[in-house]
Formats: C-alpha cells, sequence, structure tokens
C-alpha cells in the first residue's frame, strides 16, 4: 500500500513483527538511499584508513601494550583488542583501525538482523532507512570512527538489543520467549560492560521494564541466570579492582567529577553536543520514540525503559560536573533499530541526510587532510594533535642518539601517548600530577636522577609542576605543524637532567 509519503507497508508477520499501516522505503527512494549508504561506507572507509591517530586512540594503544586484567579510566576489551591486532599485524596504523573497522562492520550487520526481526519479508526498507539514519547521525558517525571504548560500547549493545528484543518480543505476543535469546542477550551485555561501564545502563533499563511491565519473568530462575552471566563477564574489572583500592570505580564515581561554579554548567555543554551530534531534526522522531502510545511494533519496551533511565542519568548528572554527548551512548543505541518507524514527516529524512553526510566530509577533510577547526581565536587541540608526529618522531630519536637519556616523557597522557605511537615505543611516560594509567607503569623512584627527553606543545606546556621534577631542563629543538601551510601547533623537545620524583 503506497502512502501519501511515497512509501509502502510491508506485510506483517505471524504473531510478531510490524503492525499494519507501518511503512518502509521502496521503488527508486530506496535506491537513492542504498547509494547514499554505499557512499558514506567507502568514505567511512577512506577514514578509517586516511585519518590522523585520535588522542585518545592512542592512549588507548598504549593499553594494549601493557596487557592487564583491566585499567584505570575503563575496562579492558578495547585494550585487549588492540593487544591481539598488534601482536597479528604489528605497530602500525593499520592494526590500529582493524578493530574498529570490523566492529563497524558488524554494527551493519546487527542493525540487518534488528530489521529482519522488525520487518520480516518487508526487511530491506527498513534496514536501509535504519543504515542511513546509522550512518548520517553524527554521534554514530564519530564514535565508529576511532578506536575507543565508545565503537565496541556500541557493537556490543546493538548485538544484546537484538537478541533481547527478540526475547520480549516473543513475550509481547504471548509466547514465552527462548531462554538462548535470554541468555545471549545478556552475554552481550557482559561485554558491552567489558567496553565500558555506561553498559550498566541497558541492564538497569531492562531491570525496570521487567519489574513494571513483565512481573511473572521475576518468578524464573533464567532471569537470574542471565543477570549472573552478564555480571560474570566482569570477573576482570572486579579483581582490578579489588587489587588497586578500587581505583577504576573510585575515579568514574569521583575522580573525574570535579564540579561546577554554577548548577547549568554542566548542562551547556550536553546540550550543544546534543544539537550537534544528534541535531535537531530528530528531535521529533526521538520524542515519537520515546513517549507515543502506539504500539507499532511489540516487544521495544525494555528499549524505551533504557533510553529513559540513560537519558535520566546523563542529565542529573550534567548539573554536577561537565557532562560529554557520548555518555549517553546507551540511550542513542537503544533508539537506533526503531527510530525509522517515526521518521515523519518524511522531508525530515533527506535533511538528515544532508546534514549528516556534510559532516562526515567534514570531519573527513578535518582530521585526514587540514584542520578546518583550526580558525582565529579558537584552536582545536584534537584536531591538532592529529598531524605532525612523524617529523616530531625523528627528531626525538636524533635527540636521543645525541644526549643518552633513561627515558622519553611528555607532560600528559594526550601528548606522551601520540609520541609514543609514531615512536612505535610503549615506554613513553607522562609526568602529569594528575593521575592516569602510567601511573600503574612508570617506576617513577627507579629512574630517579636520570635524564629524559621531554616533549611539549601549546596545549601541554611545561609548567611548574613538571619543571619541579628536574634539576634542569633546556630547549632543544622546536617543530612547527603547518599542514597545507596552516599553523596548527607547535611541538618543543627538550632535554630535561637529574630527574626527581614527586613524593
Amino acid at each position: 500500500m503506497q502512502t501519501s509519503h511515497g512509501i509502502s507497508a510491508g506485510p506483517r508477520r505471524k504473531g510478531i513483527g510490524l503492525k499494519t499501516g507501518t511503512s518502509i522505503l521502496t521503488g527508486l527512494a530506496l535506491r537513492r538511499v542504498q547509494a547514499l549508504c554505499i557512499a558514506l561506507i567507502v568514505l567511512k572507509l577512506a577514514h578509517l584508513s586516511f585519518a590522523g591517530v585520535f588522542m585518545d586512540e592512542a592512549y588507548y594503544w598504549m593499553w594494549g601494550q601493557h596487557p592487564a586484567l583491566s585499567y584505570y579510566d575503563h575496562p579492558p576489551l578495547n585494550a585487549w583488542l588492540f593487544a591481539l591486532s598488534s601482536a597479528v599485524f604489528g605497530w602500525n596504523s593499520f592494526a590500529l583501525r582493524l578493530p574498529v573497522a570490523m566492529a563497524f562492520i558488524a554494527d551493519i550487520f546487527a542493525l540487518y538482523l534488528i530489521s529482519r526481526r522488525i520487518a520480516g519479508a518487508a526487511w530491506s526498507g527498513h534496514f536501509w532507512l535504519t543504515l542511513l539514519l546509522f550512518l548520517v547521525t553524527p554521534v554514530f558517525w564519530m564514535v565508529t570512527n576511532y578506536g575507543l571504548p565508545d565503537h565496541l560500547l556500541l557493537t556490543t549493545l546493538l548485538f544484546s538489543i537484538y537478541f533481547f528484543f527478540r526475547f520480549f518480543q516473543d513475550r509481547a505476543v504471548g509466547q514465552a520467549g527462548a531462554t538462548r535469546d535470554l541468555m545471549l542477550g545478556a552475554l552481550f551485555l557482559g561485554l558491552a560492560g567489558l567496553a565500558k561501564y555506561n553498559a550498566a545502563f541497558l541492564g538497569i533499563g531492562i531491570g525496570v521494564f521487567v519489574l513494571l511491565y513483565d512481573r511473572a519473568l521475576l518468578r524464573q530462575g533464567r532471569l537470574y541466570l542471565g543477570a549472573l552471566l552478564a555480571l560474570a563477564l566482569q570477573a576482570p574489572v572486579i579483581a582490578w579492582n579489588s587489587a588497586e583500592n578500587f581505583a577504576s570505580w573510585r575515579f568514574i564515581l569521583e575522580g573525574r567529577h570535579s564540579g561546577l561554579e554554577a548548577s547549568f554548567d554542566g548542562v551547556y555543554p550536553l546540550v550543544i553536543g546534543v544539537l550537534i551530534f544528534i541535531t535537531p531534526i530528530l528531535f521529533w522522531p526521538i520524542i515519537q520514540f520515546a513517549f507515543s502510545r502506539k504500539n507499532i511494533v511489540p516487544g521495544f519496551g525494555f528499549a524505551r525503559a533504557a533510553f529513559f533511565v540513560s537519558s535520566g542519568a546523563i542529565i542529573a548528572l550534567a548539573f554536577s560536573t561537565a557532562t560529554l554527548f557520548h555518555w549517553n551512548l546507551v540511550a542513542y543505541a537503544a533508539m537506533l533499530p526503531f527510530l525509522a518507524l517515526y521518521m515523519r514527516p518524511r522531508w525530515l529524512i533527506p535533511l538528515q541526510a544532508l546534514a549528516g553526510t556534510a559532516f562526515a566530509i567534514a570531519i573527513f577533510i578535518n582530521y585526514a587532510i587540514v584542520p578546518i577547526t583550526n580558525v582565529s581565536g579558537w584552536k582545536d587541540e584534537a584536531s591538532g594533535w592529529s598531524y605532525g608526529w612523524a617529523p616530531t618522531a625523528e627528531a626525538v630519536e636524533a635527540a636521543k642518539l645525541e644526549h643518552p637519556v633513561g627515558f622519553v616523557a611528555a607532560t600528559d597522557y594526550t601528548t606522551a601517548s601520540l609520541l609514543g605511537f609514531a615512536l612505535r615505543d610503549p615506554d613513553v611516560v607522562s609526568l602529569s600530577t594528575k593521575r592516569d594509567q602510567y601511573d600503574y607503569w612508570f617506576d617513577a623512584r627507579a629512574h630517579a636522577g636520570e635524564d629524559a627527553i621531554l616533549f611539549a606543545d601549546r596545549w601541554r606546556p611545561i609548567r611548574a609542576a613538571v619543571r619541579r621534577q628536574f634539576e634542569s631542563i633546556e630547549e632543544l629543538r622546536t617543530l612547527r605543524v603547518r599542514p597545507h601551510g596552516r599553523n596548527v601547533d607547535t611541538h618543543v623537545i627538550y632535554l630535561a637532567k637529574g630527574f626527581k620524583p614527586r613524593g
């Protein structure tokens, strides 16, 4: 049946699936969506191949060079994959980005599986529109660009949502729900917890949904078995925290939240992040997903519950600390597979496609060709740090030959990681006074009295706290980072003599 929006309704599956009247793309519109999706996938692969190393991406790579049960900032799954990739493919950009590319492909497969479950024989239109929304929503584009924990969180969340959706959809139409689906959903939820701590919002959302709408499940032992499975996968994190005085959990719950001068100072960056990385174009479909009473497809109430739990927690957190847009990734992942069902009016689709495609192209140019965010009066460190490391690494190697030193260091974990990646040296260290993962690798007292090659730049200069750690610091060389003639950063190499460990 052709609707006024030029979209046709797919057949309803027996017992489960789409309600009559739910529509999907067809005909010429479908071919246009497919063409744009393929073009964006090619652009994604180009970004993964040519974009410079992202600041925190290098940090997590360094984690992989120091295998452990878990780590200070986040759980270990991302670092474990980097360790495996580097062991197989060596120390290079291919090994860095291969896990990201594979996770991106897995994301697409998960969306395909969910579309098959939602739309049955009419899956094609729903899948391609969902894939388009995935590719042109900036938050998803960004988290699938780099080897940050978020890209694995997204992948594991999507597979967990798929299996939980199968389970709760069966129960919504009077069936018992397959225990296999419940266990697989719990398995991927546990893996999501090994990627990033905020995966817990999906588990809490499912718990809230069961308490409110499916209390009969509370009398079934398989629910608790699934919960135990998800928790059992956190054993490495629990063991590491137990051995390190709960350092990671205390950092997540307390250490990274420095407080605000005014109660709304944390809300502003969250709102700005949502406006940019979700876009106002999707606000109405998201509102419909969250609040519509129409039971378009049964069984996704747990996803709504997770959306509310995650969003509520992040909004509440914004009143006490600076909050980043991607912290609410659980909510975005929960809505993504079902958002195509609410893309009305029709013009929202091409508008979001245009905005998202422009964003993707701009991000590729910014991180792979020239930092277009490098404008007068405002310099973007994340973009600037994507350039200029090969010449700096050569200069550091030359300085090491001329001045035998005990170690190479930088003033912060970000620059230490980027320099270490460029040098292919896992022993470059951070001398920041703020606690980071380097504090678990670097035995400062063992290097007392040694000289060091020290790196600093415009964003991470040598401050008094670092100067106090050496008897003297002498500038050796300054390198200007100027891709395509644009002044982006200034790298400075120092000879620091007589290391004096803090404390």
